[in-house]
């Protein structure tokens, strides 16, 4: 029986036989835990590994560091006949001794039957890695190629069950999975016919053509674009079955539909800096629930206090201007003792908000909350997706407080995660 259990997608976890949570305190063994766990069974040289995690320190320096890192993964996982393996020149994990989820992945997509697929997608609870931040660009660049290959593969999986479950008329999970795939592909087209296929099956049509609204204006807001043939021809045969819907005024209301887009200008095409790519996705957010859509919920990440207060302040104003009521809260830096405490403040202090909706819910610093706090947060995120709530969160890159048991308790409501 294997003695650990590893997870990577949505974060990092690192479970022992029991379901406890072992927590490496240092970033940078996290970091080589993974990096050994996704290609096992080598044997790394112990220059190479210190290379890449401390790119700036001299050889004496780097493999003491690599020594500390080892010595923090020893602590939390089992060493007799565990998975690491060293000896003074390489490093090793041992995949028999290990469960990880990269590879419960890899081979399902590789079996490609539906339940396998579906294995698959239930693995990939998030980006790779998510919210890992080592500070060394040559980890940054390993990680980038593997969090590309991961979300193009999660997406193409997605895609074939998506068309899979339309083709068998199982209209409720394939609206599952093409929220899961908007999540990884916010301008994926495929994913927002199959909704509207989806909820047009479902009989709901007014959802349906909502979907629509929400493609267009994304698409006319991000690249200064209408939706391709495909979406558009869908779009005007569920117009042709609202017999009660006059064409011309739906098209009006869809143009106006879009808070900012150019009156069908094309959009600007000056890249984006980070404030004004999270407004814009803000935004879309804002116009999803203005048109009953659903909620969603933000996370900001970022070590400028300054940059962040600016976009709360950005994004309150924007929601107060469309009618929203705004909501913020901070999370204090307090002992364990008083996290009841944090919960009821929580919980007391937006209950008039949250009744008055739609809503915008700010919550800053969250990586000081604890558990008990993040699991109330996602389980607001879960009610927002079903809601009129925007439930907008702040963190440092430091505490890495999402793992992919929190997104569980999401229940697979949207979140989207910014890095400043």
């Amino acid at each position: 029986m294997k003695k650990v259990k590893l997870l990577l997608f949505g974060g990092f976890r690192l479970i022992n036989i029991n379901g406890e949570t072992l927590t490496p305190s240092a970033r940078k063994a996290k970091a080589l835990l993974a990096w050994l766990a996704v290609n096992p069974d080598q044997q790394y040289p112990r220059e190479k590994l210190a290379a890449v995690l401390w790119p700036d320190s001299d050889e004496t320096q780097g493999r003491h560091s690599l020594r500390q890192a080892l010595a923090d993964l020893r602590k939390v996982i089992p060493d007799d006949n565990g998975p690491l393996h060293t000896t003074k020149d390489w490093i090793m994990l041992d995949s028999g001794q290990i469960d990880v989820d990269v590879h419960i992945f890899n081979a399902c997509l590789a079996a490609g039957d539906e339940a396998a697929l579906d294995q698959a997608i239930d693995a990939y609870k998030g980006e790779f890695l998510e919210g890992c931040n080592p500070h060394s660009d040559s980890f940054d660049e390993w990680l980038a190629t593997y969090r590309a290959d991961f979300s193009v593969r999660a997406s193409a999986a997605i895609e074939q069950r998506l068309q899979q479950l339309l083709e068998q008329q199982d209209y409720e999970r394939a609206c599952y999975f093409a929220v899961r795939l908007l999540g990884i592909e916010p301008l994926q087209e495929q994913a927002y016919r199959a909704l509207m296929q989806a909820h047009a099956g479902l009989g709901n049509l007014a959802t349906a053509l909502r979907w629509y609204r929400r493609c267009r204006s994304l698409l006319q807001r991000e690249l200064g674009v209408e939706p391709d043939p495909a979406t558009q021809a869908l779009y005007k045969a569920l117009m042709a079955g609202q017999e009660d819907t006059d064409p011309a005024v739906a098209e009006e209301e869809a143009a106006a539909y879009c808070l900012t887009c150019n009156s069908g200008k094309p959009a600007s095409r000056k890249p984006l800096g980070s404030r004004e790519r999270v407004l814009y996705l803000l935004e879309s957010a804002l116009e999803g629930i203005l048109d009953q859509i659903g909620g969603q919920g933000f996370l900001i990440r970022g070590e400028s206090s300054s940059e962040k207060s600016v976009i709360i302040k950005a994004a309150t104003q924007l929601a107060a201007s469309h009618g929203f009521s705004c909501c913020q809260r901070q999370i204090p830096q307090m002992s364990a003792d008083t996290d009841g405490q944090v919960i009821q403040a929580l919980i007391g202090g937006s209950t008039d908000c949250l009744s008055r909706q739609p809503v915008l819910l700010v919550v800053e610093d969250i990586h000081l909350a604890s558990m008990d706090t993040l699991k109330l947060l996602a389980e607001l995120i879960a009610v927002a997706g079903s809601g009129d709530i925007l439930l907008l969160m702040t963190s440092c890159f430091g505490g890495e407080p999402l793992d992919p048991v929190w997104r569980g308790a999401m229940r697979g409501a949207p979140l989207t995660t910014i890095d400043l």
